[in-house]
């Protein structure tokens, strides 16, 4: 979802056209005057009216033109104030559909993405299926050039091969839902084809080296709080701090000290990997303070959802390279 995805961009845009039209007609009505009107220049008086005072020329005024000139800016300005209302109201009062919530908490310096509720993702595109049903697990890798699989559940990782005489293969593992878990497919060169992953209610990544991983398509409401390292210090409650994707054109503070955090709502629809930056200077580390968001699609589901706003033809900057979680 880069900026020119965001609502912000929608308005922009059409603020700009609005604001282009009003300044031609108004510097051009300017200029007109200016120069019609310059001093050195006698005015044309033979159609005037002789002017007399107390006397309103009512034989040369305009009613429909004069109505023109208050109807017209009015209309304007009124839509221009709905459209701007609109969408305040709809970023800052979602509506009561259901959303995927996520707690973010920052620290001197990074940040910790604690998931309120159960993900589980898979990859997209790439002809390769993974399945589980009663813990024995299957990877259909047909038509690929899978060789190898590596499965995480828990704190338990095993590697498998791919057997070269058939792309279908099955394990047999003790998984539940619960547990954070997931399978990683590579090529003969070690590249990483094809992720899927369960991350549990509660389950907890860290930056620089884990994303914050997000479905695409769905409303995420984010909780953010600013805390301190130093859990023995009670009057510690942190620093400011912001969160910020430059991509997508959004950023939220962080409170130090507001019990409740702050509320940041998107919702992304387009896959990739995107930078995250903190905006507020917030010690001598503050520039190594980054991360990543990454926007995927639930198992079984794609981000082709129509969101009625045009999405870019890029998406992504880095891919997720599937490192240790």
């Amino acid at each position: 979802m880069p900026a020119e995805d965001t609502v912000f961009y929608v308005l922009y845009d059409k603020y700009m056209f609005w604001s282009i039209l009003v300044a031609i007609f108004t510097f051009g009505w300017l200029i007109t005057a200016i120069l019609r009107y310059r001093e050195g220049v006698e005015p044309d008086t033979t159609n005037i009216d002789h002017i007399e005072v107390g006397a309103f020329p009512v034989d040369r005024h305009n009613t429909r033109l004069e109505a023109m000139f208050y109807i017209m800016p009015t209309i304007l300005v009124v839509w221009l104030t709905v459209l701007a209302l609109g969408s305040n109201t709809a970023v800052w009062n979602p509506s009561e559909e259901e959303t995927f919530e996520i707690n973010i908490n920052a620290y001197q310096w990074y940040f910790e993405f604690d998931y309120a509720e159960q993900l589980t993702w898979e990859d997209t595109g790439t002809g390769i299926d993974v399945s589980w049903d009663q813990g024995v697990m299957q990877v259909d890798a047909t038509g690929t050039e899978a060789t190898t699989v590596k499965v995480k559940i828990g704190s338990d990782k095993s590697d498998y091969e791919i057997n070269n005489g058939s792309s279908l293969m099955a394990i047999t593992a003790n998984y539940d839902s619960a547990q954070h878990a997931y399978v990683k497919v590579y090529d003969a060169e070690d590249a990483l084809i094809h992720t899927w992953e369960n991350i549990p209610r509660g389950h907890t990544f860290i930056t620089p080296s884990d994303p914050m991983i997000v479905p695409c398509d769905e409303l995420v409401d984010a909780t953010m709080k600013s805390k301190s390292a130093d859990t023995t210090d009670t009057r510690n409650v942190g620093v400011q701090h912001a969160f910020w994707v430059p991509e997508w054109g959004m950023k939220e503070d962080f409170v130090p000290g507001l019990e409740d955090g702050t509320t940041l709502y998107f919702m992304p629809d387009d896959s990739g990997t995107f930078p995250i930056r903190c905006a507020e200077y917030c010690g001598l580390q503050h520039s190594v303070m980054t991360g990543q968001v990454m926007v995927v699609a639930r198992e079984g589901m794609t981000c082709d959802y129509d969101s009625g706003v045009a999405k870019s033809e890029t998406s992504s900057s880095d891919s997720y390279d599937g490192g240790e979680m």
